[in-house]
């Protein structure tokens, strides 16, 4: 489903207002960042062994654009000189200054995430090498013409929390009742879909916030 389908869905379910298509559009866009700031998100999100690339005697990267968030089960490596995957863990930034502030030989042992877009590598690097990362990465943004991963995996919940979220600012009843029915049928749907892939024998994918 691309953006303008949604867009016909959201006017149809309020009676064709006509003038409401960038409120829709504002809706959409606000509705995905619900979505994905949410405890759960789904596969089809992950982004797998994303290289990050480090800087000769700085201790940050950026992390990839679109990062929402690790994924518990996937931590972020280095390959070594042998080409075997070394984990790299997560730590609290007191834990990891005490631990290996001074430190100077430059192989990564631990790493604090300071913001949504920035880690820190204890030690300081003292060389270039890459570090892999799995993450949820958020959907590309509805400001034009295209379908995203949530219109095209997810769009009864989309279209409908975005609807849900048009008519209640007109005080529009029927139209919040028949959002709110369709973003319950497609909120079913795509929790259906996060069990089946545990079910599958993969990792129930359950997002946490970082």
């Amino acid at each position: 489903m691309f953006r303008s389908e949604a867009i016909t869905i959201i006017k149809r379910g309020l009676g064709f207002r006509q003038t409401q298509d960038a409120a829709i559009v504002a809706a959409l866009k606000e509705a995905q960042r619900d979505l994905e700031l949410g405890q759960t998100l789904p596969n089809w999100l992950l982004v797998f062994d994303e290289a990050v690339v480090t800087t000769v005697g700085v201790a940050t990267v950026a992390l990839p654009t679109g990062f929402l968030r690790f994924h518990e089960d996937y931590p972020l490596y280095v390959i070594d000189d042998e080409g075997r995957r070394v984990s790299v863990p997560r730590k609290q930034q007191v834990e990891a200054r005490d631990a290996y502030g001074s430190v100077t030989d430059g192989a990564t042992r631990v790493f604090v995430q300071d913001t949504k877009a920035r880690l820190t590598l204890l030690p300081t690097p003292t060389t270039v090498y890459s570090l892999y990362v799995t993450y949820y990465k958020a959907a590309v943004v509805l400001d034009s013409e295209v379908e995203n991963l949530w219109l095209k995996n997810a769009p009864n919940y989309l279209v409908g929390m975005a609807g849900l979220k048009v008519a209640a600012d007109l005080r529009d009843k029927a139209g919040v009742e028949r959002f709110s029915k369709m973003a319950q049928i497609g909120n079913k749907g795509f929790l259906g879909d996060v069990v089946e892939d545990e079910l599958a024998g993969r990792p129930l994918l359950m997002g946490r916030n970082n």
